[in-house]
Order: structure tokens, then sequence, then C-alpha cells
């Protein structure tokens, strides 16, 4: 791992450790998808110990690859765990309460004496409170709870350590692993990064939400192996890790980073307010004219405008919806100024006579990016820049000298065309292409194209990549764990029964989590959480306030909507 060795896949069993039988099963499960790694809870003692039945029958069946522990709470189990399996995963956040240095001291003369490796992996939603009172909840924190562990690994000249950062905050998560990389190099470290999104989700929020955070960061050079945390059986992770792979590493190591030194917290590029674009307001969304005739309904996933190219259906469009035309449609005839705008080519824009007052789109080539920035500041008229995505690389230089410019402040808009026949890659590539120009605040929409996609599925992604980046929240949010040994509840049942009763509260966060470990951290930044408390037990949570505790499983859907009704967050469906 690391150096010029491939970037590695990896996954987590989510039965009981105890079951050494469904342990074994789920594991070739997931090397045969392609993971070089699994990793396996070890909630307590009889659990580590058990990891090595579970090596011994793997071995048997002529599976040779490494298994990692996956510890909390308690150092002696990290020491039983370092004997029997090739890596331990330790948790800054709960390792040692007070004298960390004599716990960890002891841990790496076992795995020393083992050969096995350290995995300092730190969770956004369970920072010791020493870190917390420090430093908050921030990068940061993550990144200083991690280097306190990594000095004493330097100093006693142990280098099998590999380092995670993880958060279902897509930006913490990005944020805190660029500031990682730079803090590891100024302290002479170069120890390999593990990247993952915790609680990503399932489907094709999952897929896109870990895209956005993982996607981002590889592209960069960030990166040395990675998990993509689904709320699904883990073996399905695998192909979609290693498709996240395929778009997002084909480049050399940080390539694609553009900027001298990376942002490591969230800016927004200040643009002029254009009519509902730019000035601070949420990102657009632009899409094609759908198959279908619009309805008189709007939703909250329409695009906000909506491109027609034939200008035949022009005339039958209904009047309360804005509409990009192109420029030659727009000087046929008269249309209502404040709901059709035309779409200029940057030479036509500056050609023509006639140009709306109102607001112009203009599409900016990567090539035309030094005349766009002379002639385009020049024009009285509002104008939104439309950017013609060709490659990631050139994409980015250009948005970073419209960014730098200092009287370039005109709303920009990212425009990327695909032709991907998988839909699965298909989010993927786009939230791993265009996930960097929210999170870091340089563009004021985004318009995908497709020849062969949905036009309301187009949309959807849209919307869904803007969701993922925080950048636009359009849909109920959940927040929900792949699940693991720790788990005692079926995960994916409840995700889908609560989203079932619940996806049309557009305006809440909802966390579904299988136990206490990253529980109440993980969903802090949730309106509400779900969260396994035992055996058939389940507790509520508002905010980061638990309000009632291990509710029997069977009833705590139920609780969980009274809980939000009862705080006035509840409407019925329109």
């Amino acid at each position: 791992m690391g150096g010029d060795e491939p970037v590695l896949i990896q996954s987590m069993c989510n039965v009981s450790t105890m079951d050494t039988d469904a342990c074994v099963e789920q594991c070739i499960r997931i090397f045969d998808a392609g993971a070089s790694l699994v990793r396996i809870t070890a909630s307590n003692l009889r659990e580590a110990r058990n990891l090595k039945n579970i090596r011994q029958e793997l071995s048997i069946r002529a599976y040779h690859k490494p298994l990692s522990a996956d510890v909390h709470f308690n150092p002696s189990i990290a020491e039983v765990a370092a004997t029997l399996v090739e890596k331990v995963r330790i948790n800054p956040g709960n390792f040692a309460k007070d004298d960390i240095k004599t716990s960890f001291l002891k841990l790496l003369a076992i795995c020393r004496q083992h050969n096995t490796a350290v995995r300092i992996g730190v969770n956004h939603g369970s920072l010791s409170e020493r870190i917390l009172e420090k430093y908050g909840d921030t990068p940061e924190g993550m990144v200083e709870s991690a280097l306190e562990y990594l000095r004493i690994c330097q100093q006693e000249q142990f280098h099998d350590i590999v380092v995670s950062l993880k958060s279902s905050n897509t930006r913490i998560m990005i944020y805190s692993n660029r500031l990682l990389q730079l803090r590891m190099a100024e302290e002479d470290m170069d120890y390999p990064i593990h990247l993952g999104v915790t609680e990503a989700g399932e489907g094709e929020e999952g897929r896109i939400r870990s895209a956005v955070g993982t996607g981002t960061l590889l592209r960069e050079g960030i990166g040395q192996t990675i998990r993509v945390s689904l709320t699904e059986e883990p073996e399905f992770e695998i192909p979609v890790a290693r498709k996240l792979l395929e778009v997002s590493t084909g480049s050399e190591p940080g390539e694609l980073g553009t900027q001298k030194k990376p942002l490591l917290s969230y800016k927004r590029r200040p643009s002029r307010k254009t009519g509902k674009i730019g000035g601070g307001q949420v990102p657009v969304v632009i899409a094609r004219f759908p198959e279908e005739l619009l309805s008189e309904q709007t939703s909250t996933t329409e695009p906000d405008f909506i491109f027609v190219s034939d200008h035949e259906l022009i005339k039958d469009l209904p009047r309360d919806r804005r509409y990009i035309i192109t420029a030659e449609s727009w000087l046929i005839d008269e249309y209502p100024r404040h709901s059709f705008f035309p779409l200029f080519s940057l030479q036509d824009f500056m050609n023509y006579g006639k140009t709306s007052d109102v607001l112009n789109f203009v599409i900016v080539t990567p090539d035309e990016t030094s005349k766009a920035l002379e002639l385009l500041p020049k024009v009285d008229k509002p104008v939104c820049v439309i950017y013609l995505h060709e490659s990631t690389k050139k994409s980015r230089k250009t948005f970073t000298a419209m960014a730098e410019a200092n009287d370039f402040n005109l709303p920009v808009i990212v425009m990327a065309s695909y032709n991907e026949r998988d839909p699965e890659r298909f989010w993927i590539n786009t939230a791993a292409d265009l996930a960097w120009y929210f999170i870091d605040g340089y563009a004021d929409g985004i318009w995908l194209d497709h020849p062969f996609a949905d036009n309301d599925q187009l949309s959807a992604t849209s919307f869904k990549i803007l969701q993922a980046t925080r950048a636009r929240m359009t849909a109920t949010e959940y927040i929900a764990c792949p699940s693991c040994g720790r788990t005692l509840f079926n995960i994916q049942f409840t995700l889908q029964e609560i989203k079932e009763a619940t996806s049309h509260l557009h305006h809440l966060k909802i966390a579904v989590m299988g136990c206490i470990v990253n529980g109440p951290g993980e969903m802090a930044d949730a309106d509400y959480g779900y969260v396994g408390s035992g055996k058939g037990k389940v507790s509520l949570y508002r905010n980061k306030e638990i309000i009632k505790k291990n509710i029997p499983q069977q009833e705590a859907v139920k609780e969980l909507l009274l809980l939000i009704k009862a705080n006035g967050d509840w409407h019925d469906r329109s």
C-alpha cells in the first residue's frame, strides 16, 4: 500500500463476528468481488479471539488476503487482535481516555512483533472531548487527532501505518484530508491515506456522495486505499469502488490540482447577482426540455432553467417556467423578457446588436478563457457565463483563472456532457468530475447533458450532486451507515421504511445509525436520529440530544414519526 502500488479497495463485514461461517462466506464474496482487504469489527475480547477462527477457515479455503480488526474503546482488544490479523484499526477518539502514549506504545510493540499494520482511523463523529474542547469538530481537530498518534509512530520508528479522516459531511472530509496531506508533509511524514465518506447511504445518493468526497481527493492525488460505504450488502460496494477508481485515477498524482495551496474551508466565489443566478444564491440547475410536455405542477427537483433547442416547441411551452433558447430562436420573435433568455457563443454575443436586458447565457470554451476575461466584464448587460466542459484538468484551470481575475465577477455555470451508457458509472463520473466546483465554491450552477439519458434523470442527478456537496438542499437527507458486526437490526430494511414515511420532508436531515460508536457524533448535523442502542433496542435523537432511550425496535419507526410531529417538523404529502 502506498508508494507506486495501485490504490487498494476494501470493505467491511456486517454480520456478527461470532458467527464464523457467516463472516467467512461474506469475506469470500467481498474478496471475489475485487477487494484487497476486509475489516471485521471486534467489539469485545471474545470477538477479537474469534478472528483466529475466521482467519484459519479463510486460509483453509485458499483465501490468504489480509484482514483488519476494527476496535473501539478498549486497547486490550486491539492488543489481542494484533496477534491474529494483518491490521488493526483504532479510533483516536476512543482508544484511550488518559495516558494515550503508554497504551499506544504497548500496542505498537505487539504490532512490531507480529508484523501487524495499524490504521489511525479518525471519525468526525467520535472526536475525543479533549480535541473538541480545543478545536471543535473541525478539520483542524480531525487532523490533530491523527497527528498525536502519528508523531508517536515517528518517534518509535514504526512505519506500518495507514491514516484515515472520515465524515458523512463531504466538505469536512475533503478539507480534512487536504489539511492532513499538508501537515504530514510539513512534519516529514508520508503515510498512506485511506479515503471514505461515512454513512453515504444507498442507491444513487450513496454513490454520488461517495464519488463527491473520494473522487475529488483521488483526482488531487490524495489517497492510497478507499472504501465506498453503502447501506447495502458489502460486496456491492466493490464494483462501485472500482468504477470510482477508473474515472478518478487516470492522471498522474496531483496533476489535477490547480491551486498553489488547496482550499481548506468553504468560501463561495463572489459573483454578481443576475436574476436568480449568482450573488450568493444557491446554485441553479439547467436541463434540456423533457421528452414529455411540462405539466403545470412544479417540484423541488425541477430545473431552474429549461433549454429548448427546437424552435417549433416554444409556442406550446407553459409560461410559468424559465427557458433558455438559442440566440437564433430568440431573435426571431418577441418573448416574455423575464422567462425567455438567449444562449450565445462568445463570438456571437460580442457581435450581435441585440441582447437580453435581463439575462444572457454565453458559452465559453477553455480555449476562449482569456478572451472571455477580457471582453465579458466590459459588457454593461448582466451576463451569466456557461463554461463548456472538455477535460477536468483544463476545466479547473479555466475556473481558477476566472475566480482569481480581479475584475471578473460574473456568475459561472459549469456545463458538462457525457455519453456513459451505464447509469451507475454516469452518476460516479459526473459527481467525481463536478463536485470540486461546488465544494470549493466556484460555480453558480450546473448543466448536465447526455445524448442517451432521460432529461428528468439528468436534472435529478444534478440536484443530488449539489446536495452531496452541501451547495443546495432540495431533498430529505439521510445519513445512513453501512452497518457492521455491531449493528443489531436490519439497517437496510429500516432505512427503506423510514424513507418511505419521510421522503417528502425536504427540510430535514435524518440519520439512521447502527450503533453508538459513531452514531451520535456522525448524526450531530442531523435534525433527527435513529440509533441502535442494543439488541432489539433503538434510541431516538433530536439534534444532539437523546429524547427516547432503548425503544423496542418494532416500535421505533412509529416513535420517530411521532417525535417529528411533536416538534412541528411534519407536514402531509401534497
